[in-house]
């Protein structure tokens, strides 16, 4: 910021303290055919107040100092108009009229037309795009009430979330299909995930402010990578300006669970980020010394409020020629959980009917700091010749503490009325540490008038830390309504966990125009290349405490005051989670674009060379310590897209594509687990294949207006699921679970997507209909001899049908907005409902676990102070819509009164309330 930008601040803030001799000036800004031009800029040039015009072409600035002044109307690829007029007592009506720049507008494609992060730039672009796609822009994200990209994502046709432990939505399901099946990128270019074992980037770390719009696209062309069955999220960052601005918000805010039942935290200054074989080496042999204590110690507080802040200052330089864009974030949140969970068997005797163990109520707490800063900066070397480069990194840390009560209720320790109770007590801790950084340095260049060229170099790097993760067991009893002390239990436990990927990619692309048809022609081709690696270390140690008679009560009161050893000095190193992988991916592609009358069509295929491999750091016996795969596909994509006036299309498209399997899917490995079942990986373990079709009607009444409806079809051959089998390393052939591709599945549905306002009154809706099918083997319970109740109970697999892991049948979305430009008040109220849900494919038979309906209401009320401060309102979860999951089966007790058990039909597993959330905040813009 230099010196003339400090002294605008200061006659801004001077404007505002004499705002009490000043007007208002008010109108409208349309183009010479009298249609309203949506955000337009309108600048009082003495004192640099501005604003941006309506839907209807609207606009208003408020506390003008009386006097003479020039106003400045622009709009990108129109010609700017000043006009000099005097400010009285009375408030000003103006209405402007603005001409196109036709050598302006044969330079530039339509979307750049409009105010970047606008409405109207967001629908344009839906419009114009050659594939189908949603946008949701940064106009559109500032109403709202979301403080992420994950809770954003929600708010998109056909999208729902699958939400974390805090009940914030983390990964994206498009269409039905489960988060393995898509992938983000960040400025168009893909990011590695800090995610232990798989592809899937969690979307709650990245900041919803410093976005300018987020674009979904649900179909693919042959210059898109290949591996989206469901669809690809583009996180388009806040890009610099063509003239200084400043924005920024800050915000408090509090989590109603706190006031409930307080906040749950421990010592994380104690945490060390290092295991003892990290520290000392491999042969070292730790001591309980070499572990903290204050860590695994928890208190219940009352917490501070939340705390958001970010800011975005942009400018261009040296005549226009540098645009620089720096934006930094940081949030700080108490978020909560309070959950009731019923651990459940099958078929223990035969009956097939669910048969309950244990019953935990848990209250989890989870201090979090979401830190993100950014960079953007582009370079005009001519008019032919252009250079960006963009630096940005994303933390995410969660400081966690889950306090669970469990009791006993299979029947053989369970008699409440006479006071007579089995049941323990656990205290868990967990740091976690994320974050993914990425440099990328692009160029785009321009050679005569038909051939154009774009590259792109980026660098990414994701980590994720776990270190000390602490369980501490306690077991207690009642008798006869007498608390007998309690004994911490054996094997508790702290591990450490530490996961990179590194990815490092080139891309090339080439356009050219060969005017056969038309001067719309265009042949792309390009390709690119990538090298990427994982790393994952994993280390436990179990602890002892030494006597065994040690009581709660009268040996100690806290877990640091119990007299513990070390099971495993030297850890548990020999897990598979420790291993190495690796990836390279060549892709070339080529694709045709013409139009014929009012009719476009595209083509092009696209081909993509995968090595993917692993090596393990801790080869083990009867395990293959590498494996590696090479394959190649072939991926045509098709699009036919006719216009039949400016505002109305409908649109057909075919594209093939893959899922790979994860990094962790294909390292051959046992994890024997005191379970119902063990976990394994898949050696041959391949990628699934899909073909994908799509038909969408689009009408775009007004600028900001939209009318989509659209159908889908998937057929997936090879779908990656996890199933119930056994492996192939092991001569005894445990009983797994594993991931395995599970001959074909189908997935097919219908959107509908409206945008519509009257006058200050707007709504914007969306449904989507998704039906998938896949058929999988399950394990089933019953006699071997079906006449005989008393022979043995053996297992057998059968065949059962289902939908996809994630598929919902029912998505919708509505928000009810009230915009007032006069008064500068902006509302919406927004309702989400996901329908019912399969969120976990059980190994048995009938023992699914899905999730009830859920209906999700926020609030947002913003309100304009003066021409650069708003302040606002936000809630979240207005109704404290609880998050349940349930079994399609019976239990085997249906006369024996449980908590949540009121269906004979089915049996409740669990059920999560987060409450609400609020936020206050006032946000500053200059521009």
């Amino acid at each position: 910021m230099n010196f003339s930008h400090i002294n605008l601040l200061i006659a801004l803030f001077l404007t505002l303290h004499f705002s009490v001799s000043a007007g208002v000036i008010e109108g409208t800004v349309k183009d010479e055919s009298g249609e309203p031009l949506v955000a337009a800029t309108v600048v009082v040039n003495e004192t640099m107040q501005s604003t941006y015009t309506d839907i209807d072409g609207n606009f208003s600035i408020r506390n003008v100092p009386k006097g003479g002044c020039t106003i400045t109307v622009s709009y990108l690829g129109f010609t700017t108009l000043e006009e000099y007029i005097v400010i009285t007592d009375e408030d000003m009506t103006l209405h402007f009229e603005l001409k196109e720049d036709m050598t302006y507008l044969s330079e530039v494609v339509v979307s750049g037309r409009y105010q970047s992060g606008s409405e109207v730039q967001a629908r344009t672009m839906e419009r114009d795009a050659l594939h189908t796609m949603n946008i949701v822009s940064a106009q559109a994200i500032e109403l709202s009430p979301d403080i992420t990209v994950a809770q954003i994502i929600q708010r998109v046709s056909g999208l729902s979330v699958e939400r974390n432990e805090n009940g914030d939505g983390q990964h994206a399901i498009i269409r039905g299909m489960n988060k393995r099946y898509n992938y983000t990128l960040v400025n168009g270019i893909k990011i590695p995930s800090p995610d232990d074992k798989n592809r899937y980037v969690p979307l709650d770390i990245f900041p919803a402010q410093m976005l300018e719009r987020l674009e979904v696209s649900k179909s693919l062309l042959a210059d898109m990578e290949g591996d989206a069955i469901g669809g690809v999220m583009n996180m388009v960052m806040k890009s610099a300006p063509d003239y200084f601005m400043v924005d920024a918000d800050l915000q408090v805010g509090y989590n109603q669970i706190n006031s409930e039942r307080g906040f749950w935290t421990y010592d994380r200054s104690v945490v060390n980020r290092q295991s003892p074989e990290q520290q000392f080496g491999g042969d070292y042999s730790a001591d309980i010394s070499d572990f903290s204590t204050g860590n695994i110690v928890t208190e219940n507080i009352v917490p501070m409020p939340d705390i958001l802040g970010s800011i975005t200052v942009g400018d261009r330089f040296f005549g226009g020629r540098l645009g620089v864009m720096l934006g930094a974030s940081i949030q700080t949140s108490y978020r909560g959980t309070d959950s009731d969970w019923y651990d459940v068997t099958l078929g223990r005797t035969g009956s097939q009917l669910v048969a309950l163990d244990d019953f935990q109520e848990r209250q989890s707490s989870t201090y979090q700091q979401r830190l993100a800063g950014h960079a953007r900066l582009d370079y005009k070397i001519n008019r032919n010749h252009n250079l960006g480069l963009y630096l940005g990194r994303y933390d995410l840390n969660d400081f966690h503490v889950r306090e669970i009560t469990e009791t006993t209720v299979d029947g053989r320790n369970f008699d409440p009325e006479n006071g007579n109770l089995l049941y323990k007590t656990q205290t868990r801790t967990r740091s976690t540490y994320q974050s993914i950084n990425n440099a990328t340095l692009q160029g785009d260049h321009r050679f005569g008038s038909r051939l154009q060229s774009d590259w792109s170099v980026a660098y990414s790097l994701a980590t994720n830390e776990r270190p000390d993760n602490a369980v501490f067991t306690v077991i207690r009893e009642q008798r006869d309504f007498e608390e007998i002390p309690g004994l911490l239990d054996r094997r508790n436990s702290r591990r450490w966990e530490n996961h990179s990927d590194r990815d490092f990619s080139v891309y090339l692309n080439f356009k050219y125009n060969p005017n056969i048809i038309n001067d719309r022609s265009v042949i792309s081709f390009g390709g690119l290349f990538r090298d990427r690696d994982r790393g994952s270390y994993f280390n436990r140690y179990t602890f002892d405490p030494i006597p065994l008679t040690q009581e709660q009560g009268v040996d100690w009161n806290k877990l640091d005051e119990i007299t513990m050893r070390v099971n495993n000095p030297r850890g548990n190193t020999s897990d598979p989670l420790n291993f190495d992988s690796y990836e390279q991916i060549g892709a070339g592609y080529v694709k045709a674009k013409f139009e014929v009358n009012k009719t476009e069509f595209v083509a092009g295929v696209r081909s993509e060379t995968t090595v993917q491999g692993y090596f393990s750091r801790v080869p083990l016996e009867g395990f293959l310590p590498h494996t590696e795969q090479l394959y190649t596909d072939i991926l045509p994509s098709a699009v036919v897209k006719h216009k039949f006036n400016k505002q109305t299309a409908v649109r057909a498209s075919y594209f093939k594509a893959i899922n790979r399997p994860g990094f962790f899917e294909i390292v051959d490995f046992v994890l024997l687990e005191d379970e119902d079942f063990n976990l394994a990986g898949n050696p041959d373990l391949t990628r699934a294949i899909a073909d994908n079709i799509d038909l969408r009607f689009e009408y775009f009444p007004k600028p900001s207006e939209q009318i989509m409806v659209g159908l889908f079809y998937k057929h997936i051959v090879d779908p990656i699921e996890t199933v119930f089998g056994r492996t192939q390393s092991l001569t005894l052939g445990t009983r797994v679970l594993r991931p395995e591709n599970l001959g074909e599945a189908t997935n097919f549905g219908a959107e509908f997507d409206v945008i519509k306002y009257f006058g200050k009154i707007g709504f914007r809706a969306n449904y989507t209909y998704t039906n998938s099918t896949i058929t999988t083997d399950k394990a089933s319970i019953v006699r071997e001899n079906p006449n005989d109740p008393s022979s043995d109970l053996i297992t057998i697999n059968v065949e059962q049908r289902r939908p996809l892991q994630g598929q919902a049948d029912h998505i919708a979305n509505f928000s009810l907005m009230y915009k007032d430009v006069k008064r500068g008040t902006d509302a919406q109220i927004s309702l989400v409902y996901v329908g019912e849900r399969l969120e976990f494919v059980s190994p048995f038979v009938n023992n699914d676990h899905w999730s009830r309906p859920i209906t999700i209401i926020d609030l947002s009320i913003e309100q304009r102070i003066n021409n650069n401060f708003i302040a606002f309102i936000k809630i979240n979860n207005l109704i404290n819509s609880p998050y349940e999951l349930y079994i399609r089966n019976g239990r085997n007790r249906p006369d024996q009164e449980f908590a949540y058990q009121d269906r004979t039909d089915q049996t409740f597993i669990r059920r999560d309330l987060y409450w609400q959330s609020y936020r206050v905040g006032m946000r500053f813009k200059m521009n």
